[in-house]
């Protein structure tokens, strides 16, 4: 299952709940960002997309080997059409994959109130800040799989027990 959407959409607190109701691992790329960055100095946001570059072949490689290994997972992302599409497929080839995009339109705001209050020093979410406009339209990948737009405004549209129950069945999980 991929979790994907812009930054600041609720994806990540999706994508564990999801994992904790499917009894899935979750792999995230903020989290294997935030270990690869752990040796490190802090750097600039050049620094930041390079360790951004070297987490996705990370999350892809260990994606790859759990689905190959025979089991399931959630992979949790802000995907980019173009750049994503080619490694999300081929993971979809390996297991029935379901696609579910977060959605807000209170995503830069809420991204800002984050940048505010400050996460692990990998990010750099001030300069990230700058850059964004608040569009999402990069992040709203499709490949091909049964895909769920989920807005997460205000909780989830639909709602959680809707979103599980998509997951399950056109992601052939068992119950």
């Amino acid at each position: 299952m991929i979790v994907a959407g812009a930054p600041a959409t609720g994806k990540t607190t999706l994508a564990h709940e999801l994992g904790r109701s499917l009894e899935l691992p979750v792999i995230t790329k903020d989290d294997v960002k935030e270990a690869l960055a752990a040796p490190f100095e802090t750097g600039d946001r050049d620094w930041s997309r390079q360790l951004g570059v070297a987490a996705y072949s990370v999350l892809f490689t260990v994606a790859e080997r759990v689905l190959t290994g025979g089991q399931g997972l959630v992979l949790e992302s802000n995907f980019r059409c173009g750049i994503s599409d080619q490694p999300l497929r081929a993971l979809a080839a390996l297991a029935p994959t379901v696609v579910i995009v977060c959605r807000t339109p209170l995503a830069r705001q809420r991204f800002a109130e984050r940048a505010t209050r400050g996460r692990h020093r990998v990010h750099v979410d001030g300069a990230v800040l700058d850059d964004w406009t608040g569009d999402d339209s990069a992040h709203q990948i499709d490949i091909g799989m049964p895909r769920l737009i989920v807005d997460t405004t205000d909780g989830y549209v639909p709602d959680l027990g809707r979103i599980t129950a998509f997951a399950r069945n056109a992601g052939g999980l068992a119950s």
